[in-house]
């Protein structure tokens, strides 16, 4: 405990002399700061869990677990309806107006609908998997099935860590997910190991998860009850649901886009190359999305700021947070991108030599990774201003672009071709969303964006 308390405390410092350096300062500075310790940790736990399946399974063993999970991350966007997002912008105003009976009454319904449809579409999709898809290719067939049982858990969780990240309780949505539940996979896979060996497949490994996901879920439920405001527990529920269901289905759609750019590539591989290309491909992507992980700690921390600011109608202050949040992005994010572009065939070889494969890939994903960071909050700041539609939009034309990449360059480049195609589109979306951005809400995304602004 001593030694884990001196790490927190020593990389909480560093945060907080970094956030200094960059002029960040207050609830968004703490928040950052923790969620960035907490993403350091998570970042590396996750990558032992990489490493361990990588080395247990075998690339098309890999393959089959990574191809499974995707399908699930692709389905829990339908699933979550587009609430897991609005959550988070509406109960940052709601509490910020008091209004205690609609929040009670958004998330009693949200839980609900999130339910429903989730398991509605879990069983959906085993049907039609049985119907459609051959069953030449067992393997990935089952893992798709183990994985589906999942899909309802992922789904709840989401709505929790909105309704916790709404609350600014940044910290205390994401720990279950980023410590708790890694930390219990790996330790079932090490029992699992004792008593199986080397007879683990992909679909054990998928159970596996779903339990360690399950306690999870339950632990991160009981924060949740805890950190609901008294006024909530005391006063009934009221209603919106025409207006949030007209808020949330563009919010959806938001997210499947961005599903499609950041998953299809995996999905696509898969299904045209076979689940060993699937395999080296998804830890090429696993190295390339550590260059962000930063642009996701800040987002976590930065949306109920966004929202709020914007409901104020202090867009000076918003302005400079947006700014100093980019760059202390991009003072993470480059260093990352440059390692991993120079010494990438050392970082798959960790994998394994079959992994050595994706070293071209991983140069190539990095890129547009590092585009990714660089271009700053670009989505968050759209769907926390309602201006959804906007990011829908902008994202959509590159999802198709993706899809359309993809079908091209993967018969031809396999791994080469997806990553390219994916990069590419990244690229677009990015710079698409930075000009909306400005357009909608006159605010500059990008550190080279309010340079600008200063000189005139």
């Amino acid at each position: 405990m001593n030694t884990s308390a001196t790490v927190n405390r020593s990389i909480k410092s560093l945060c907080q002399i970094l956030f200094k350096f960059v002029g960040m300062k207050g609830s968004l500075a703490r928040g950052a700061s923790g969620t960035f310790g907490l993403k350091i940790v998570s970042t590396g736990l996750s990558f032992i869990i990489g490493l361990l399946l990588a080395r247990l399974l075998g690339t098309t063993g890999y393959g089959a677990y990574a191809y499974a999970m995707t399908w699930v991350g692709l389905l829990a966007v339908p699933g979550a309806l587009g609430l897991d997002r609005l959550l988070v912008r509406e109960v940052a105003i709601y509490e910020t107006k008091s209004e205690w009976c609609l929040m009670k009454g958004l998330l009693r319904w949200a839980n609900q609908m999130v339910l429903i449809v989730s398991a509605g579409l879990a069983l959906l999709a085993a049907l039609i998997s049985c119907v459609f898809v051959s069953h030449q290719d067992s393997l990935m067939l089952v893992s798709f099935w183990v994985a589906l049982v999942s899909l309802p858990l992922i789904t709840l969780i989401r709505v929790r860590q909105a309704v916790l990240r709404g609350f600014n309780r940044v910290i205390a949505g994401q720990l279950p997910e980023m410590l708790i539940q890694p930390i219990l996979f790996i330790c079932f896979i090490g029992a699992a190991y004792m008593f199986f060996g080397r007879g683990l497949t992909a679909p054990w490994i998928l159970g596996i998860n779903i339990a360690a996901t399950g306690i999870t879920f339950i632990v991160g439920a009981m924060v949740l009850l805890k950190t609901l405001p008294p006024p909530i527990r005391k006063t009934y529920p009221s209603y919106k649901i025409r207006e949030w269901i007209q808020s949330a289905l563009p919010l959806m759609l938001l997210a499947g886009i961005q599903i499609i750019n950041a998953r299809m590539d995996i999905i696509m591989l898969g299904a045209i190359k076979g689940p060993k290309e699937a395999g080296i491909y998804s830890v090429a992507n696993r190295g390339a999305e550590f260059i962000t992980f930063i642009l996701l700690a800040v987002n976590t921390s930065l949306a109920p700021t966004v929202a709020s600011l914007y409901a104020a109608g202090d867009m000076k202050k918003l302005q400079d947070v947006v700014t100093k949040s980019t760059r202390i992005i991009l003072l993470f994010s480059l260093p990352m991108s440059l390692v991993l572009i120079i010494f990438g065939h050392w970082f798959l070889l960790l994998f394994g030599e079959a992994f050595t494969q994706g070293r071209t890939t991983l140069a190539i994903l990095s890129v547009g990774q590092l585009v990714n960071a660089a271009m700053g909050s670009v989505g968050l700041l759209l769907v926390m201003t309602r201006h959804e539609r906007n990011a829908a939009i902008g994202m959509g034309i590159s999802a198709v672009l993706n899809i359309i990449l993809n079908a091209m360059l993967i018969p031809k480049w396999s791994m080469t071709g997806a990553a390219t195609a994916t990069a590419s589109s990244m690229i677009i979306w990015n710079i698409l969303l930075a000009v909306l951005v400005y357009k909608a809400i006159g605010i500059h995304s990008t550190a080279l964006g309010i340079v600008k602004l200063r000189r005139k």
